[in-house]
């Protein structure tokens, strides 16, 4: 049934897709001399994997109505936005003894008036997109807090819940951290059972906040399930070498098991240090382009993350800008399309294979 329930979800997202990011008339969409856009063409449509909206309301007391920031309503309808994933933060400081579910649960109340107030969102798990709006997707980051009860993992998924990192910055009972405190594991024997049981109720793990080690376990997770292992905000190490961003080895990875790594737009994360400039961002694309390939790059801004933002760069408005720079650098505007949204729903789309009656585990893909 979950298999059958995503290509509904999935076949409005794709059509919106092709409703928003295709230019009218069956014209080329560039020109071929200078690669500019021709004139009249819609802007690509942006689906991003990690827009931290739901942080600013709850925790930093920003308005419902999203009138300011890096991604307010009418930044995202300048940058052509589809689709979004709305994280569900929890702090790893939230209480002296860390995040609980409960606190996901006032987040999640949080999300849903977010899209209430905003009629430019569609609700969570709504079967159809519809042009001029944006399409709203889940995921937790930090996932610590279900270490206490793995099991109540289920009723996040059955609401939409798309992606989950088992930890943010820190270590947990689940997993060791990118940029925590430097151990010998990587998922621990809790944490291996709650990736089971994410990948078999139907979402996925996001590999972002995890260290190399835990990536290492999610992978041969994920094979088993036939999942696409999915990094939503990191970029490449080799050009920016922070522990946050991803080695050419787990781009590979990424690219076996058809997933993605949405490119992140911190500074730090495109070069390295806290100066960067949208030539930055594109040479992150470049390198992850070359190593994971044009079907496994995506946009996982971190807007409203706490981000600093690279020169040229402002905010969600600022995305057809950079598609813009891709295009006169060479890259095919049904590339840049990839990466701006199709990648991105491809995965928001997956759901475990069916098990037929005799089957013990899913058919291979």
């Amino acid at each position: 049934m979950k298999a059958k329930a995503a290509r509904p979800l999935l076949g409005a997202a794709l059509f919106a897709g092709a409703l928003l990011g295709t230019p009218a008339h069956g014209r080329a969409p560039y020109d071929a001399s200078t690669g500019a856009p021709r004139a009249g063409t819609p802007p690509i449509m942006v689906v991003d994997l990690h827009v931290d909206l739901p942080w600013q309301v709850h925790y930093k007391g920003r308005d419902a109505r999203l009138t300011e920031g890096h991604a307010p309503v009418e930044g995202l309808k300048a940058g052509a936005y589809g689709g979004l994933v709305f994280p569900i933060y929890l702090p790893d400081k939230a209480h002296k003894d860390g995040a609980h579910i409960e606190d996901a649960d006032a987040i999640f109340a949080t999300i849903e008036k977010i899209i209430a107030t905003n009629k430019i969102f569609l609700p969570l798990l709504s079967p159809q997109a519809e042009p001029g709006r944006i399409s709203t997707f889940l995921a937790i980051e930090g996932g610590g807090a279900f270490a206490a009860d793995i099991t109540q993992i289920d009723r996040f998924i059955a609401r939409g819940l798309r992606l989950v990192s088992p930890n943010h910055s820190a270590n947990t009972l689940l997993s060791s951290s990118a940029t925590g405190k430097k151990v010998k594991f990587g998922l621990t024997e809790l944490g291996k059972a709650f990736c089971e049981r994410v990948y078999d109720k139907g979402a996925l793990i996001d590999v972002s906040h995890l260290s190399d080690r835990s990536f290492d376990d999610v992978a041969e997770i994920a094979r088993r399930h036939h999942a696409p292992v999915v990094a939503t905000h990191s970029n490449a190490r080799a050009v920016a070498d922070s522990p946050r961003n991803l080695t050419d080895a787990e781009l590979e990875v990424i690219r076996e098991t058809g997933g993605v790594a949405g490119l992140n737009l911190h500074a730090p994360f495109v070069s390295g240090g806290q100066d960067a400039t949208i030539d930055d961002v594109i040479k992150q694309v470049d390198h992850m382009v070359k190593v994971a390939g044009i079907d496994h790059v995506a946009i996982g801004s971190d807007f409203e993350g706490g981000i600093t933002l690279p020169q040229g760069i402002d905010g969600a408005a600022s995305l057809p800008k950079l598609a813009d720079a891709l295009m006169r650098r060479g890259m095919s505007y049904d590339d840049v399309l990839k990466i701006f949204s199709l990648n991105a729903l491809r995965v928001l789309g997956w759901r475990p294979p069916p098990v037929f009656p005799g089957q013990t585990s899913p058919p291979p893909p």
